[in-house]
């Protein structure tokens, strides 16, 4: 069973970045709307050895269920140092749990998660580091799929393949980049709460 960071008796005003007028930027694991891979949308089963949270955009490894299982859908966990198959998205998720602490949409084992799996080619917005967002450079164009990105399992972003990388090679494709500010990506604290972060660059991504 997992858990997760919870205070029943906090209160407060509104969460920060919850109104917005007006923005040019992309929302982590919210994936553009695009009807003809809209019907690729999977669920499937956190897996109840998973004790953390997931979220949108989240790095996974989807997995065959059991043979003596009873639910439909595949079994989800974290993607590993070596594999893996898919993102999470909030699109359609309405179950994502919110707290006094955490505004940002989570999911827990023995809950279930959406996703899209690799080869969808659903467009999904990913949060990025610099060296990645350093490819979208106005004087010298790189090819969207000139680069191996790779999906870091510890800090949790899309960042270059090299020989110092900690994580799954993902072969995706690097449609835009958007810089800090008005974009929304998501942020784990130290005391496991999660928060909306405006201050890193994003991805628009082709899975």
């Amino acid at each position: 069973m997992a858990t997760i960071s919870f205070d029943p008796w906090k209160t407060q005003g509104g969460f920060s970045n919850s109104f917005n007028v007006e923005s040019d930027g992309l929302t982590q694991g919210d994936a553009q709307d695009d009807y003809a891979v809209k019907s690729q949308l999977c669920t499937g089963h956190i897996d109840k050895k998973f004790t953390g949270a997931m979220w949108g955009g989240y790095g996974i490894l989807e997995q065959i269920p059991g043979i003596t299982t009873t639910s439909t859908g595949s079994i989800i966990s974290a993607a590993t140092a070596t594999q893996i198959n898919g993102f999470t998205v909030f699109n359609q998720a309405y179950h994502g749990l919110i707290t006094a602490s955490s505004p940002v949409p989570q999911f827990t084992s023995p809950g279930t998660v959406h996703y899209y799996r690799l080869g969808s080619n659903a467009r999904i917005p990913l949060p990025i580091t610099a060296a990645v967002a350093a490819l979208a450079n106005e004087d010298s164009p790189t090819p969207v799929d000139a680069s191996d990105f790779v999906w870091d399992t510890t800090k949790f972003i899309i960042d270059v393949g090299s020989s110092e990388s900690k994580g799954p090679k993902v072969p995706i494709k690097l449609l835009k980049v958007v810089a800090a500010n008005n974009n929304l990506t998501v942020k784990k604290n130290t005391d496991g709460t999660l928060v909306w972060d405006t201050t890193m660059p994003i991805g628009l991504f082709m899975i």
